[in-house]
């Protein structure tokens, strides 16, 4: 039966508000010493799939430093002091596109990377969002809103003509799964939006 190692020491090398480095001393169940295992720290994150009355999913493009390029995906971000997963959520949504709504649906929470990452990824749908508030950029984001008809989205998304970070994707096909299980009326165009990519493949 498979159980926890053991931690023997910790230490942290840095530490920041975005993230905290830290190294373990770690012995597995049969007394192996596992010296370094590096952990990161982060904050728990949220995406969100965003969908208008008129059945455009609300993207967004951003440059993205690590992987050296503008890439498109879902509104997302971090928790702040205080925060729960629907109220960042609501935040985020708002700040990066404008877009509120009175209909949410949490749909799936995953680890980012439990190899090495402490933070879980909270995704939410969010329906009938209409673009209606200011939008409030970080100093250093530049964020451009991009509708795209949700049919569209999913057809690119099963033939693979999309690169988009993989925990968006993730957050993607668990909106697809939610709502093709319930006959909620709210969910029904939405839902029929997706059927339409699945059988266009």
């Amino acid at each position: 039966m498979l159980t926890n190692w053991t931690t023997e020491r910790s230490q942290y090398l840095y530490k920041d508000r975005y993230l905290n480095h830290r190294i373990d001393r770690c012995r597995t169940p049969e007394g192996v010493v596992v010296d370094p295992y590096h952990v990161i720290e982060y904050r728990d994150w949220i995406n969100v799939v965003a969908v208008t009355p008129d059945l455009d999913l609300l993207l967004v493009r951003e440059y993205r430093h690590a992987g050296g390029f503008v890439a498109t995906g879902l509104p997302s971000g971090t928790f702040e002091d205080g925060d729960d997963a629907l109220s960042c959520a609501q935040r985020e949504l708002r700040e990066e596109t404008g877009g509120v709504s009175s209909h949410w649906f949490a749909t799936t929470t995953v680890f980012a990377n439990p190899a090495v990452m402490t933070n879980r990824v909270h995704s939410f749908l969010a329906i009938n969002v209409a673009l209606e508030a200011d939008t409030d950029f970080d100093e250093s984001e530049e964020i451009e809103t991009v509708p795209m008809p949700v049919t569209a989205v999913y057809q690119d998304l099963l033939s693979g003509r999309v690169l988009v970070q993989g925990l968006h994707l993730a957050s993607l096909y668990a909106a697809a799964a939610f709502v093709r299980g319930l006959s909620d009326p709210l969910l029904t165009p939405f839902r029929d939006a997706i059927e339409r990519a699945y059988k266009a493949r």
